[in-house]
């Protein structure tokens, strides 16, 4: 095992990496969008989610120069899109959530990779036999992309759940907090009611 982390690193190392990626969290109130230019024939990948709303469902669209709609998907609470690059220029993908003349409110993650390592996309697409060294690396290089894609997964839906509990806790709080005005409310009445029952005036005497 430490002889494939060494060899990995070692890899890393030599190799390099040209990786570009863009890691966002916004506040999603009706439409917004982003751009990125991507070279002819580059690798990418779109993860999105809504982490919070009362409605947490977003729609997504991916426009490539040209204008061309080719990822168009609705009412998603998590997708991961990848494609390649069709033509070099700047490419527009867009998130909305207004459904139906209602503009929702949510806090959306995105994750855009733009390409991915030369050396290891060019030993995925070799057909000669591997050395060990290039068997271990490109092993570890897959596993590793796969651990961080459930963590990006189990991370949202965390984050997701755990919002949605701290809202759950406020509401829960301020119910009880009107629960025990209303009791503490009806208490004094009864008090003030029965104290005027078995009240005699000088009148009455």
């Amino acid at each position: 095992m430490l002889v494939n982390v060494y060899c990995f690193f070692v890899a890393c190392l030599v190799f390099g990496f040209r990786v570009e990626s863009r890691h966002l969290q916004f506040q999603l109130n009706g439409y917004e969008c982003f751009f990125e230019d991507v070279k002819k024939g580059t690798d990418c990948s779109l993860e999105y989610a809504p982490i919070t709303g009362a409605d947490p469902q977003i729609d997504t669209y991916i426009e490539d120069p040209n204008g061309q709609v080719f990822y168009n998907e609705k009412r998603k609470d998590y997708d991961l899109h990848k494609f390649k690059a069709n033509v070099t220029g700047t490419y527009k993908f867009c998130f909305s959530n207004v459904f139906d003349f209602s503009i929702g409110n949510n806090l959306v993650y995105f994750d855009f990779v733009n390409g991915v390592d030369s050396y290891f996309s060019d030993l995925d697409g070799q057909h000669k036999a591997l050395t060990q060294l290039e068997t271990s690396t490109l092993s570890i290089h897959e596993n590793l992309n796969l651990v961080q894609r459930y963590q990006n997964y189990h991370r949202m839906r965390e984050a997701n759940g755990r919002m949605a509990a701290e809202s759950l806790n406020d509401r829960v709080l301020w119910w009880s907090v009107g629960q025990s005005v209303i009791v503490v409310s009806v208490g004094v009445v009864q008090v003030f009611v029965l104290r005027r029952f078995f009240t005699v005036s000088k009148q009455e005497l």
